[in-house]
Formats: C-alpha cells, structure tokens, sequence
C-alpha cells in the first residue's frame, strides 16, 4: 500500500512539472512567430528627438562598491540627454571609503554643469528599496531611469528607451535587455550568460510581445513615476523589490515594454561562492514574491495569458523544490517497492529531458535573435549551463524554503570586482 501511494504522489509531482513546461512550449510558438516583427516594430520607434525630452533623473543605488563606483557615475553622466532634463541621483548607503570616491566623483561632474547629488541614510531600511523610495521625493522628475552600480548604458540608451516609453501612456517601465561584459572570463561565466540570454532574449522577449507580465530586472530600465505611485510605491517587504513593484503596478492595470535590441552591459560572478550568494537573495525573494503576489492582475489579462502567466509563476516559485522532491519520493519508493521506484524514476527522466529540451530551445532563439551563432561554442556553452544548474540546485531550494518560512531577510548584494 505504501509503495502504491508513494508512486501515485511521484507521478503527480512529475505531471505536475510537466504541465508547467507547457507555457515554455508556448513561449517558444510565440518566439518563432513573432521575433522577426517584434524586432522591427523596435527599430521603428526610433529615438526622442532633439528638444522633445522630457526631464528624467538617473538612480543609482549602491552599497560598499567602491571598486565599480567611479566609472558607473561616468557612464551616466555621459549619457545623451539635455543637462537641464537630466538629474543623477547616486543612492549611498556605503559605510565604507566608497562615499569618499563618490563624492569625488560628484564634485567633478557638478563642476561640469551636470545636475548630481547624493543621497545618504544613516541606516539601511528595506535595503535598495528603501533607498529607491527615500529618493522619490527628492526630485520632481515624472521619469526614473534605474541601474546597478555594475552597469554601463551607452550614451544612446536613454533616447531609445524613452521613444518606447512615451509612446505607449499606460507602459509602467521599459526594460532593455541586459548583456555581460564578462562572459567570456571563465567556463562558469560563460554558463551564466547563456542561462540569463535565455530569460532575458527568449523568455522576456516572449512574454512581453504575448501580453504576459514580466517583470522588471532592477537595473537597466525607465519607470513612470505615476505608475510607481499608484502601485503603492517601492517596497522592502521581499529581497526582490524589482519583481514586487512590477506585479504591482500590473495589478493596477498598467504594462511594460521590453526592447530586446537595447542593452547595457553588466558583470557576471566570477565564482561559484559569489554566485551562490547571488542565487540564494534571488531565490528567497522569489517565494516572498510569490506570497505577496496579486493575483488581481490577472483580471487585466485574456484567459491565454493569464494561465500562462499563472504557469511561470509557479515554475520559478517550486521547480527546485518540485525535483527534489520527486528525487526523494523515487529514493524512497525504490527501498520499498523497486518496480513502482524504476517507474517514477522513467518519469521524473522524461520530465528532466522536456525541460532541458525546452530550455534548451529558448537558448538557440535567444542565441539567434542576439545575432550569436548557433555553433560548438553553444553547446559547449549548454553543457555548462546544465551542469551549474545542477550545482545550483540545493541552494536555490534551500533559498525557496528559507523565502517562504521568513518574512524578513537581509539583502546581501552580490560582491563586484569592477573590472
């Protein structure tokens, strides 16, 4: 009897994973047919012409990161945009001799004629989203460019993202598609890049051009002030408050834009211990996310996106949990009925190869419309991404499972090198 339970609760698992893979598989439908339109439909917004800008202020939120500090107020100093519209505001919560290479920083670009300033607490409450929201009031622009302090827009960036902004009123935030300076520094890097390609050119991209909220990244996008306040405004109440505040605004009836052929470059970890650090903030944040999350967006949604919707959900909320359980549940199956055992473990293989058959599809697209060859660097590139997924398996897990138990964390920021 317990034999017969035990494979009864491992198949359910394993249908249940693969019923949340169908809305990959419609991703991919989606990708095929509508990138080649998509990409064109960006190439015609152009960028804000001359005398048209609007006034915009650039955050900069940072903490101890000393070492990527002075060349990231550089770049956004640099940016191309009328000095009486632009504002760049740095977020300085460092406790370290950052502030003084900030301020120097600062200083420098003021004489220059920029309008800079630094905005410091004396505590670090709700962390980056209490900084985000601290700064709100300090400025009277209806526009808020964001980016972590890793990041290197072009001059360009903010007349391409902005054409797509103010050309749709009820867009919360555009989002341009994130890249990595670093990618090719080592074999895990190179994993990394391959796995965030994916999410950002294939998923994201998907998503957006379906009508199927995605959220934004945290960095390297615009919000509309009015949409920030009427979603309730930026909140610490999970480690991903990108993540949070999008749901929030869809919740409120507004959308987003994605421009996959707008990027800004940024830095991967170099190490498995960072990139553990990393996965487990983004991990947690997911499960609090999840339970924080307003269903009420669905009801702006047709009924195609709003399963879809509901499906990814889930994934990102349970998939670690879900194979570890099945993992489990076969081991134990195993020591007390071998045959019913065999039979998850045929399963849970079957599950295992659609997902990374999949995934593994949405890299070639992402690949492809980034205009990267689809060659042995890919599948070398593949491999290795499959292998730190595996690596990563028990931290995001035991990350899910710590999101889900504590409602208060501390948000431990991913060390940079600054190269």
């Amino acid at each position: 009897m317990l034999g017969f339970l035990l494979e009864i609760l491992g198949l359910a698992l394993c249908s249940y994973v693969a019923i949340l893979l169908l809305a990959d598989l419609y991703l991919i439908l989606v990708h095929l047919s509508r990138s080649k339109a998509e990409l064109a439909r960006e190439a015609e917004l152009g960028q804000v012409g001359r005398g048209a800008e609007p006034k915009i202020c650039v955050k900069l939120p940072i903490f101890n990161e000393g070492r990527s500090v002075a060349p990231a107020i550089d770049a956004l100093c640099q940016l191309d945009w009328p000095r009486d519209k632009l504002e760049i505001m740095v977020l300085d919560d460092s406790t370290d001799d950052t502030s003084a290479i900030v301020a120097e920083r600062v200083a420098h670009w003021r004489a220059a004629g920029l309008q800079i300033s630094v905005l410091r607490r004396s505590h670090r409450e709700e962390f980056k989203a209490g900084a985000l929201a601290a700064a709100v009031d300090q400025t009277d622009a209806r526009f808020f460019a964001i980016f972590d302090v890793d990041y290197r827009p072009a001059p360009s960036f903010l007349r391409l993202t902005m054409a797509a902004l103010l050309a749709d009123p009820k867009a919360a935030f555009v989002q341009a598609r994130l890249d990595f300076r670093n990618r090719d520094r080592n074999l895990l890097t190179r994993a990394q890049a391959i796995e965030l390609d994916t999410f950002f050119a294939y998923e994201q991209a998907a998503r957006n051009w379906a009508g199927v909220p995605m959220t934004f990244n945290g960095t390297c996008g615009v919000w509309r002030r009015e949409a920030i306040e009427q979603a309730g405004g930026w909140s610490g109440r999970s480690l991903v408050e990108d993540q949070d505040l999008s749901f929030r605004a869809f919740a409120a009836g507004w959308r987003c834009r994605n421009l996959v052929s707008v990027s800004a470059a940024g830095e991967l970890p170099e190490s498995f211990g960072v990139l553990a650090v990393q996965r487990t903030r983004w991990g947690a944040g997911t499960a609090q996310a999840f339970n924080d999350l307003s269903w009420r967006l669905l009801h702006h949604l047709r009924w195609h996106q709003a399963v879809i919707f509901a499906l990814l959900a889930q994934f990102y909320a349970a998939i670690s949990l879900l194979l570890g359980a099945i993992f489990v549940v076969a081991a134990v199956t195993l020591l007390v009925d071998a045959r019913r055992g065999l039979c998850i473990l045929l399963a849970f293989l079957a599950v295992a190869v659609l997902l990374v058959v999949l995934k593994t599809s949405g890299a070639a697209l992402a690949t492809s419309v980034q205009g990267r060859r689809v060659g042995i660097g890919f599948l070398r590139d593949i491999v290795g991404m499959w292998v730190m997924e595996l690596a990563l398996l028990p931290v995001v897990g035991l990350a899910l499972v710590k999101g889900y138990l504590k409602h208060r964390l501390v948000f431990d920021r991913t060390p940079k090198s600054g190269r």
